[in-house]
């Protein structure tokens, strides 16, 4: 088709196409309007904002990666399932350091994790003051493998400075040599 075909063309469009024409060609204008004004930037705008995510995505990875690093470092072994008694001499003497008097001591022994744990659950009654109290319970805390599970407290009378105490605690020991389970045979 030469140029002057075209040119005639689109003289005579106007009659050919009539009503429906103009309304499909101010469609098509519109579409394009529309394109160019809304659907453009806000693609943009998400490819914007999906970078972003990528990048504080990454970031967060790596401070994720170095807490576990961090969390590495700061992991304290547990002690062995033998050292119970030897704990027990040193929740003797933290508490005779910081001033309170255990009487007597309950403990029972649970096996945990298939074996390779072994929780001493502890409950003793002891007297002692409130400040020394919390500084018995903060070297309590220090020492690995132990928890509070529980602290009462009571007085006799308002007055009075020494403290009726009621202790429960775990220790948490790993078991040496976890015995292997038995295996049924034919």
């Amino acid at each position: 088709m030469k140029t002057q075909q075209i040119v005639w063309h689109l003289r005579r469009w106007p009659r050919y196409a009539g009503t429906l024409g103009w309304v499909g060609l101010a469609l098509i204008a519109t579409a394009v309007l529309l394109l160019k004004q809304q659907v453009e930037p806000i693609e943009r705008d998400l490819d914007k904002r999906e970078l972003a995510v990528a990048a504080k995505r990454s970031e967060m990875r790596q401070v994720a990666h170095a807490s576990e690093v961090a969390s590495d470092a700061a992991y304290v072994r547990l002690r062995p399932d033998s050292s119970f008694t030897t704990f027990l001499g040193e929740l003797s003497e933290l508490a005779a350091k910081h001033g309170i008097a255990v009487v007597q001591s309950d403990y029972k022994s649970v096996t945990e994790g298939d074996g390779h744990l072994m929780r001493f659950g502890l409950q003793f009654p002891a007297g002692g003051n409130y400040p020394s109290l919390r500084a018995f319970m903060r070297a309590l805390s220090a020492v690995p493998g132990v928890r509070i599970e529980s602290v009462s407290m009571s007085r006799q009378q308002i007055g009075e400075e020494t403290l009726a105490i009621q202790l429960q605690l775990s220790y948490l020991t790993e078991v040496a040599d976890p015995q292997p389970l038995a295996k049924g045979g034919r």
